[in-house]
């Protein structure tokens, strides 16, 4: 299928035809995301637009871009309550302009997210068959504030807790982690694996900030306490403390846990410059983490994860970072040296007896 888009030519390979399919990594696109850009947008351009194009100007927009078929309704009801879905289904098809305040919605809306989590779910099935070695899964709308029958902060359907559920169910996974770097608390991912002991979740992201929950009193429900994981970061922190709190605190964590596959959760509005949060990483910092998890699924899993993009504000800046990200992961190489003066607001004394806390309230769980 091939699809003009302004001035350059979309040409994603169709799932069923990828029997020849030789590269190191692919990144899931479908172009009905481009339509959710009327709602995720900037005076510089629309979220998906910025995206494609900058992919396509850094060269990964050939044979490595993969069209996301819809997720099968019966693997979104294995998260989410059905009566949920139907109504859900029902507002946007039938005129609704928003869910919630933060949740606006068009008529093809439901089949963007199902998109979504379709081509995180066929990104799965790639890399436990080996037919890839990577994949970054483009979303035009983020997923983790999706819960059971909550649709929330511009998520419908939560596409890292679908992934998960479906690796324990099709390939009878025991252990699987989610492991989630955007800027802004995973909700409703939390609340779906709240008690179970088969998914770890994790998150880093500031706090206080949307959507207000993720302290690191959180940590689940028994049969699994401990599992559900918050790591709050003050605004005006950055690539020093979030290296240090990846290597130390979710690097032993993880490798505890031992899962057999980890999926990635990112969002660009940890990087300074980013309006919506206040988090100071920068772009070779973002690189570095990424680095960090890939090193840690190669450490613990053969290097099985895929990645999924959640929040960021639409603009170059994310734009940027995700290309970087992309070609960073696809193409296995090594993260950047970054040399650039940090620029925390925060003295890293500070963070050294906050992370005490952390710990000393981790180790409640595990050994660190």
């Amino acid at each position: 299928m091939k699809i003009l888009y302004e001035n350059y030519l979309i040409s994603p390979i169709n799932i069923k035809n990828m029997e020849n399919f030789e590269k190191k990594g692919v990144i899931f696109f479908h172009p009905d995301f481009l339509l959710a850009d009327a709602f995720y947008s900037s005076s510089e351009g629309g979220r998906m637009a910025l995206i494609t194009e900058r992919l396509n100007l850094d060269g990964l927009w050939g044979e490595q871009i993969v069209e996301a078929d819809m997720a099968p309704l019966k693997r979104i009801k294995d998260i989410h309550d059905e009566n949920f879905l139907t109504e859900l289904h029902k507002k946007i098809t039938h005129g609704a302009e928003k869910i919630e305040e933060n949740t606006p919605v068009m008529e093809k809306s439901f089949e963007i997210a199902r998109r979504a989590a379709g081509g995180l779910l066929d990104a799965i099935d790639l890399i436990m068959k080996g037919e890839v070695s990577s994949a970054f899964c483009l979303s035009a709308t983020p997923g983790h504030f999706a819960g059971v029958s909550l649709a929330k902060g511009g998520s419908l359907v939560n596409y890292s807790a679908i992934g998960a559920h479906f690796l324990t169910k099709k390939y009878c996974l025991q252990k699987v982690a989610i492991i989630d770097l955007d800027a802004s608390h995973f909700s409703g991912t939390q609340e779906i694996f709240w008690k179970r002991k088969d998914v770890l979740t994790i998150s880093l992201h500031e706090y206080p900030a949307y959507p207000g929950s993720g302290h690191y009193s959180e940590t689940g429900d028994s049969p699994a306490r401990g599992l559900t994981v918050n790591v709050p970061i003050p605004s005006g922190y950055g690539d020093r403390e979030y290296l240090s709190c990846i290597r130390e605190i979710i690097t032993p964590m993880v490798k505890q846990f031992e899962p057999q596959f980890i999926i990635l959760s990112l969002g660009t509005n940890v990087l300074a410059g980013d309006p919506s949060y206040h988090l100071l990483v920068s772009e070779a910092g973002l690189l570095a983490m990424v680095g960090e998890i890939r090193n840690l699924a190669r450490a613990v899993c053969k290097g099985k994860m895929v990645s999924v993009l959640e929040g960021g504000s639409s603009g170059k800046l994310m734009s940027s970072a995700l290309s970087k990200v992309a070609l960073f992961l696809l193409n296995n190489l090594t993260a950047p040296t970054d040399k650039e003066e940090k620029r925390e607001i925060i003295s890293f004394a500070d963070w050294y007896s906050y992370s005490k806390v952390l710990k000393n309230h981790f180790r409640k769980f595990w050994r660190i």
